[in-house]
């Protein structure tokens, strides 16, 4: 249901908050749930983990499956899925396109020649949420947004992005380089623009 706090979790279930980290533990080394944090660098206080399904098998069964089970069995596949899954199947690619970009990153660092050590997460707080940060040992760290539907104006998105950079706790004052990624990527609004753009198709060509 997207609730990712031990609080809503519990909530959810009826499980007690002080026995639900066992089972998500279990969860977790099994490779069937995620354990989320915002990463600055430092270690995260306990009340800002988030857990979210993470295999994805699991997160489309769960989403669109396990909770319309009557009416899969009496519509069938087509009307279900035209009724059920076509048209919020947009939004679950826009959920599923923020993990491919970041489990793209590493490929684009190899392909751009970044030979230290990083890691890879995201960001957010109460204001704020950056889709992409690699945080990395050369003193840079990277933030990116991500973009699966239709794009608006290129420089406004480049505006927005720079406006939650400048949230993003930088303790280290490291430099910070930009990226959006998105479907398909808009035509340049000039050559100098200080903002890293990269396709899905860029994605995948590494």
């Amino acid at each position: 249901t997207g609730s990712p706090t031990l609080t809503q979790i519990g909530a959810r279930t009826g499980v007690p908050e002080r026995n639900l980290y066992y089972y998500l533990q279990n969860l977790v080394a099994l490779g069937y749930v995620s354990r989320r944090y915002p990463l600055t660098g430092r270690a995260p206080a306990a009340r800002h983990v988030r857990f979210c399904v993470d295999d994805p098998l699991l997160r489309f069964w769960f989403r669109f499956v396990y909770p319309n089970t009557s009416f899969l069995s009496q519509a069938g596949p087509e009307r279900s899925f035209k009724e059920l899954v076509a048209p919020h199947l947009e939004e679950y690619f826009g959920l599923c396109f923020e993990r491919l970009c970041r489990e793209a990153l590493p490929a684009l660092y190899g392909r751009e020649g970044v030979d230290t050590t990083y890691e890879v997460g995201e960001y957010w707080d109460a204001s704020t949420q950056i889709d992409v940060v690699g945080l990395r040992q050369d003193n840079r760290i990277d933030l990116g947004e991500c973009k699966w539907g239709a794009l608006r104006s290129r420089t406004q998105i480049e505006a927005e992005l720079a406006e939650r950079a400048r949230q993003y706790p930088n303790a280290s004052n490291a430099t910070v380089n930009l990226r959006v990624f998105c479907r398909r990527t808009p035509a340049r609004r000039k050559a100098s623009s200080t903002v890293l753009w990269h396709s899905l198709e860029d994605l995948y060509a590494v």
